[in-house]
Parts: structure tokens; C-alpha cells; sequence
């Protein structure tokens, strides 16, 4: 079936008229979710659409993919609601740790908690679904290990007021790179923990590095936990080639100046041409998403040839020196994706991580989908 694309914008009000645009492949995400399950060796996955979906816009990922999954799942309960009121009927489970204040919001938009510590079940209200996170080895949130017995008994007691589990799951800190003994045992810990509980309540571990790096390695157990793999890129150093970026991210040339070699550009003249050339300006910078740290560092695409981004990145701009050859204004750069850098790149000149780089395109920039 031949690809379309919608004009359709889910950035904040105000962005019309928008300096670059995230053109963000639907069907690529799709597949993605399609090659990670049958990678794993399952049928039922959730799709973790936090943070804006990585960047690429929860409520248009939501909407493609809620046929494809069994649960979505996200950072905040103000996530979770927005899911809700977009439509979305897919049970959401929500990652961050119940409180007092929004409590009664679980059981309004019909919501799973995250039981992460054992009073989580006393803030609840009544007929609420959870899901238990278990600590074994993240040391950031969920129940010890040491402390299965009460949670157990906890389980049970409020089951007698209408509170129900929905599944158990755990995190690895180590997958991102293949070959850690520490996956391994961490993996049967987990499947030895959840020996204390109902055989029907579903287990999940495996998110989309253990999937990519541990596919034959680990237990998946009943479904598998999938975020950065939507959107075509896995955790860690090691990419796989299977997955298919689904961002692209363009912007025009606004002005195109010759200029001398010595000349310096930008603030702090970090950067002087190394020659007489043309030095072109591009509508974006680190108000977007184009991180500072990339200053003489990145590259970007003009007419499938490759050049370096000069001086210092501003809040609103960047410029590109294109040498001897001038680009005509309006000409069309390519960012990230397409013939231009992959995210994955962005992150590894900038010691970062490609979900950074995703999260941190604002928005500034307007988001068109392919589906």
C-alpha cells in the first residue's frame, strides 16, 4: 500500500508556521513492532509512548498502534489522561509512582497503577487496576526481593476491595550491550521471584535491548516492553540494522552570505572559515532540539552531500559552511534521518544517548505523519 503523508500537526498551538519539520513514518513504526515481537518469540507487547512517544508525538503513535498491542504505558498520570481523552481504549499503564494527589485519577480515566512499594496499596482506591514493578537489580524504584512474602499478602488482602493485578515486571540496567552475565541472572531471579505468585498474572522484562541483544538468551516471558525500538533504534552502542529510523527532520536555508577565510562565526568565534566560501543559515538550534554540544561537530544533508554545522549553535540558529558551492536560499536540509545523520550519530558526538536526542526536539518543531 502506497504511503501518505498527513498534514496533520500534534505540536503545541502557535507552530504554523513552523521553522523545520519532524516528519515522523508510522508504518515504519509499525514494523518495528512487528520485527521486535517476532524476534522475541511473542504475540502481546506494550508500547511505552512516554515522553511524547520519544519525541515522536503519543497520541498519532497511540492511535496506529492500539491494534497492534495489548497495553501502552507511560511516565505520568497527565500522560496517561491524554491518552484517554485522545480516544485511546487500550488498557495504559502508568510507570510513575502513585501519591495522595492523583490517586483517584486511576480509577477516572480507568487506568493501572505501578505498585512500586508496598503503602502504594493503601493510596489506591477501590477497584483499581495494578501492575507490580520488581526491584532486581535497577535500584531505582519497585518492591525488594526480600519483601515478596508481604507483597504477597498485601496482593491478597486487597483483592478483597476490588484491586486487581494486571501483570509483573522488572527492568534490566545492563542490556544495552550484548554478552552481560549480569542480564542473564538477573532474568532468572525475576522468573524465580514470580514463582510466589498466580501463574495467570502476566510477567514482562525484556524491553527493546534485551530483545535486540538477548533474543535467544533470556525468557520473555509473556509479553515484551517496547519504546526506542518503535522508533527505529535500539539502547546502547550497537544499532540493528532491522530497525528503521521513523524520524526525519528538515529545515530550509534562510540566508546564504559568502564570507572570507579567517572570518569567525557565531558567538565566541570558536570557529573561523578555513577558507573564502559561503556560509548558510539554517532556522533552528538548541530551542529545537539541536544540542549545543554539537557546535563543529554535527553534519547535515543539502542535495545528498554532507556538511559541517560551524560556530557555535545558538538558541534560534545554525549555520552550515558549505565551502566553494552556494546553495540557494530555501534549499531543503536534512537534519536527522533520511541522507542525513541517523539519531543514533547525533548521540554519539554528543556522549549522549539517542533517546536524549529524540526527547529533546521540542515543540518548536511541527510534526507531519506518514501513514
Amino acid at each position: 500500500m502506497e504511503k501518505r503523508i498527513k498534514r496533520e500537526d500534534h505540536s503545541p498551538p502557535g507552530n504554523l508556521y513552523a521553522n523545520s519539520t519532524a516528519e515522523v513514518d508510522l508504518v515504519k513504526m509499525s514494523e518495528n513492532l512487528s520485527f521486535l515481537k517476532k524476534k522475541a518469540g511473542v504475540n502481546r507487547a506494550i508500547a511505552v509512548v512516554k515522553a511524547n512517544a520519544y519525541g515522536h508525538g503519543a497520541v498519532p503513535v497511540a492511535n496506529r498502534l492500539e491494534p497492534e498491542i495489548e497495553t501502552f504505558a507511560v511516565a505520568s498520570v497527565d500522560e496517561a489522561v491524554e491518552l484517554r481523552k485522545s480516544g485511546i481504549q487500550k488498557p495504559v499503564l502508568v510507570f510513575g509512582m502513585p501519591d495522595s494527589e492523583t490517586a483517584q485519577v486511576y480509577r477516572q480515566y480507568n487506568l493501572e497503577a505501578t505498585i512500586g512499594a508496598l503503602n502504594h496499596f493503601d493510596l489506591l482506591p477501590d477497584s483499581v487496576n495494578y501492575q507490580v514493578n520488581m526491584d532486581t537489580g535497577m535500584r531505582r524504584l519497585g518492591i525488594f526481593p526480600e519483601q515478596v512474602e508481604q507483597l504477597s499478602w498485601k496482593m491478597k488482602e486487597h483483592k478483597k476491595r476490588g484491586l486487581n493485578c494486571r501483570g509483573i515486571y522488572s527492568h534490566y540496567p545492563m542490556a544495552d550491550e550484548p554478552g552481560s552475565v549480569a542480564v542473564i541472572n538477573q532474568n532468572e531471579q525475576f522468573h524465580r521471584l514470580c514463582d510466589s505468585f498466580a501463574p495467570d498474572i502476566p510477567l514482562h522484562m525484556s524491553n527493546t535491548a534485551a530483545v535486540v541483544h538477548y533474543s535467544k538468551q533470556v525468557n520473555h516471558f509473556d509479553k515484551i516492553r517496547i519504546g526506542i525500538g518503535l522508533s527505529g533504534y535500539t539502547s546502547g552502542r550497537l544499532q540493528s540494522e532491522a530497525l528503521q529510523p521513523a524520524m526525519e527532520w528538515k529545515t530550509r536555508a534562510v540566508s546564504v552570505r559568502k564570507i572570507s577565510k579567517g572570518n569567525a562565526v557565531s558567538y565566541t568565534g570558536s570557529w573561523k572559515a578555513p577558507a573564502d566560501g559561503f556560509l548558510v543559515t539554517l532556522p533552528v538550534g538548541y530551542a529545537d532540539g539541536v544540542p549545543k554540544v554539537l557546535t563543529n561537530r554535527l553534519l547535515v544533508a543539502i542535495d545528498q552531500e554532507m556538511y559541517p554545522v560551524v560556530g557555535n549553535i545558538t538558541m534560534d540558529y545554525c549555520m552550515v559552511f558549505s565551502g566553494n558551492r552556494k546553495i540557494e536560499e530555501g534549499s531543503e536540509v536534512t537534519l536527522m534521518g533520511g541522507n542525513g545523520w541517523r539519531a543514533n550519530k547525533w548521540a554519539e558526538s554528543a556522549g549522549s544517548i539517542t533517546h536524549e536526542i529524540l526527547c529533546r526536539i521540542t515543540g518548536r518543531v511541527k510534526r507531519e505523519y506518514i501513514s
